[in-house]
């Protein structure tokens, strides 16, 4: 920090079942050198079913806890505690204060936000409260922080009373060699983020200086990173922004649930005049945003995109873009409806038909329910005698997965040594290690031809089940009663899904009514203006 000055920091921490990451971020946040006597400290805890809340309270006695039963971050109401229960009388990490606030319901990043903002400005930033807030610190529950990450983010926003937002140069949590996230752009000629300004940018010429010193904004041969950057957007795993600014521009736009709030906030701090830098000094240490994307996460992205794009561009470009989106949403849709992923389908439609009709908040359906392999392979008859299991193979490694998945079923099927396996291999996919006495193959290529010629023979003898990693699948077989969805997350679990004419033509049914119903909203639509505080 600047030599005398001393400021008081709100820490918001959001987390949904991770009471050990969590507890370890509090304690990371208890080790910086910024003085932590000046920290107010509050997590929210949004409905989390593992034990989190007990667990916080146990390991770092916070003053106070606070019951928030809402269905809406909007619309806080908070139950402040008569009396507090609590085992100390002050929290066992040293902060100022610790509160934990339990949401009724799981609200989502965005809404956990909120809460904190809520939170903060009703209690923390209360007129008659000593030592009024000067940032709040945005923190990911699923982070690690340098001692001196705060103190350096603070120091730059002491530096100059424009900057409302400073942001941290993300680094891979496991590979800490590797910066995953440092720069970021809003291309508002597209509507999407990228590492380096457009040509059109004023930042553009300044910014390709710069990268002609450090190689590239990301990987584990760039850098040196050091310095600060003017961007559009830094991420919310790690943002300090100033208070004053915070009650000026609002509170995150409520309809997100996650993605694309953080940078939604950032474009109306740049809007309202205020600087957005990325201090590449202040290193938050991340888990990359990719190795956690499943389809509910993408919905996210998709739809929230769509209203970002809706408050930033033009009148004129603004139907022609939401035309592209919805296209492109709808074409992968029907792209994965006919590559057995037909729950996978349903799921990026209800994005184009929830931009349509405006339907923010949390993605209900997830698909189908997770089983145990073998019980899952069991339950839809593929374990009896002679059955046939296909696994399709389009991205490397999957051949090792499908001998790993295979071994699991084997060892815990019992009568699974006489199923019959066979794995379908894109022809430039790693083949894996071939075993003369292992599942029998079938490769194809990426040609159309190729693909109808080599499913004949399982339009006359259909597999009873059909496997897809990853949800990336790029064969279509026609026949298969049934589609068994493994994410290399989570490998000892399946999903399960019907598949066949039936479920496919319901499946077009609605495709075709979500896109007579987007032509209309891209013909339609009016730049977006938020009547609230919210967005």
């Amino acid at each position: 920090m600047l030599a005398g000055a001393i400021v008081v920091v709100a820490v918001i921490i959001v987390t949904w079942n991770r009471r050990q990451a969590v507890g370890d971020v509090i304690a990371a946040i208890s080790a910086q050198r910024f003085p932590i006597d000046r920290l107010d400290v509050v997590i929210v805890d949004n409905c989390s079913t593992d034990g989190t809340c007990e667990y916080l309270v146990r390991r770092w006695r916070p003053e106070r806890v606070v019951e928030n039963p809402t269905l809406s971050a909007h619309e806080p109401a908070f139950s402040m505690p008569s009396e507090n229960g609590l085992p100390s009388k002050r929290n066992a990490a040293g902060f100022r204060s610790l509160t934990v606030v339990r949401n009724s319901h799981n609200l989502g990043g965005c809404g956990g936000f909120n809460t904190g903002f809520a939170f903060v400005e009703r209690v923390l930033d209360a007129p008659d409260r000593a030592g009024r807030p000067d940032y709040v610190w945005l923190v990911d529950d699923d982070v690690d922080l340098p001692t001196d990450a705060l103190a350096q983010l603070a120091h730059t926003a002491e530096s100059d009373a424009g900057i409302g937002i400073v942001g941290s140069r993300a680094v891979d949590f496991y590979d800490r060699t590797t910066t995953i996230e440092s720069t970021i752009y809003f291309d508002s000629e597209r509507g999407r983020m990228d590492d380096t300004p457009t040509m059109s940018s004023p930042r553009y010429e300044e910014h390709q200086s710069w990268l002609r010193e450090v190689v590239a904004t990301k990987g584990s041969g760039s850098g040196p990173f050091a310095g600060l950057r003017e961007v559009d957007v830094v991420s919310a795993c790690s943002l300090l922004a100033r208070w004053s600014a915070v009650r000026e521009v609002g509170f995150w736009d409520y309809r997100y649930f996650i993605y694309c709030d953080d940078a939604d906030w950032c474009l109306r701090f740049g809007r309202h005049g205020y600087r957005v830098v990325c201090d590449l000094d202040a290193v938050v240490y991340h888990t990359p945003w990719y190795q956690k994307l499943t389809p509910a996460r993408l919905y996210y992205s998709q739809r929230n995109i769509v209203w970002l794009i809706q408050k930033t561009f033009p009148k004129w470009r603004l139907k022609y873009a939401t035309f592209r989106w919805l296209a492109s949403i709808l074409n992968d849709c029907l792209q994965a409806s006919f590559h057995r992923r037909i729950f996978h389908a349903e799921i990026i439609r209800r994005t184009a038909a929830d931009i349509i009709a405006n339907r923010g908040g949390r993605l209900e359906d997830d698909g189908p329910p997770k089983h145990d392999v073998v019980d899952g392979f069991r339950a839809i008859g593929a374990l009896e005698r002679d059955s046939t299991i296909v696994v399709l193979c389009a991205q490397d490694g999957a051949v090792s997965w499908a001998d790993e998945l295979r071994d699991a079923v084997e060892r815990g099927g019992g009568s699974a040594c006489s199923v019959r396996w066979v794995y379908v291999v894109r022809n430039d996919v790693d083949p894996g290690d071939r075993d003369a006495r292992g599942p029998e193959r079938v490769i194809y290529s990426s040609r159309l031809r190729s693909k109808l010629f080599r499913q004949v023979r399982f339009w006359v003898s259909p597999p009873r089940a059909v496997v897809v990693f990853n949800q990336t699948n790029d064969f279509p077989l026609l026949r298969g009663r049934f589609n068994v969805h493994v994410d290399r997350k989570w490998p000892t679990t399946v999903q399960i899904e019907r598949d066949g004419i039936g479920p496919r033509v319901s499946f077009l049914a609605r495709w075709t009514m979500t896109c007579l119903r987007s032509l209309w909203r891209s013909a339609s639509i009016r730049p977006y203006v938020s009547p609230h505080r919210f967005g």
